[in-house]
């Protein structure tokens, strides 16, 4: 099953929820496609260097019908490498190694997001997507900042005659 990557990472952060639970099944799809990749990776490379195999013993055995004198070991190397047949089976190899990176890099990019909803998450518990608050106004439904420290002295006297009461006990 072919799925969009582009909308697959994204996040919509006014349903975390959603997000959340679909987050494991994103992921494992993502696993899953790249094990699958790199399974094919090796076929590839295990068809590339059979063929690498076979043309060489072929070429071992009749060097005559692609050389006129006996060939060096670099000589048939070279001959191998660049022949069509060796060039197909090495372009598929390539192309599956460039599939299992591009499906780890997604894989990885959903370890991001789920450390993106953790925040996302957090965020929203800490009331970072609330309403602004207008702390002048709020101060001054109290009483202002004279009102607020005298609060706070009173409570700060509090405090010090409980703990000078404790050590009057003792």
């Amino acid at each position: 099953m072919e799925r969009d990557y582009n909308k697959d990472i994204s996040v919509d952060i006014n349903d975390l929820e959603a997000e959340w639970i679909e987050q494991p099944s994103l992921f494992l799809h993502y696993a899953e496609a790249h094990a699958d990749a790199i399974h094919e990776r090796d076929i590839q490379k295990s068809k590339m260097e059979y063929t690498y195999a076979k043309m060489y013993s072929m070429i071992k055995k009749n060097w005559e019908k692609f050389f006129d004198i006996k060939p060096t070991e670099p000589a048939i190397k070279e001959f191998i490498t660049s022949h069509k047949k060796y060039k197909k089976a090495e372009r598929a190899f390539i192309n599956s190694t460039r599939d299992v990176n591009v499906l780890l890099s997604a894989k990885n990019a959903f370890e991001h997001r789920k450390r993106a909803l953790e925040n996302l998450v957090s965020l929203r518990i800490t009331g970072y997507h609330s309403e602004p608050k207008n702390k002048y106004s709020q101060l001054k439904e109290k009483g202002g900042r004279r009102a607020q420290k005298e609060r706070l002295n009173k409570n700060g006297s509090r405090a010090k005659s409980r703990l000078t009461k404790k050590k009057n006990r003792s």
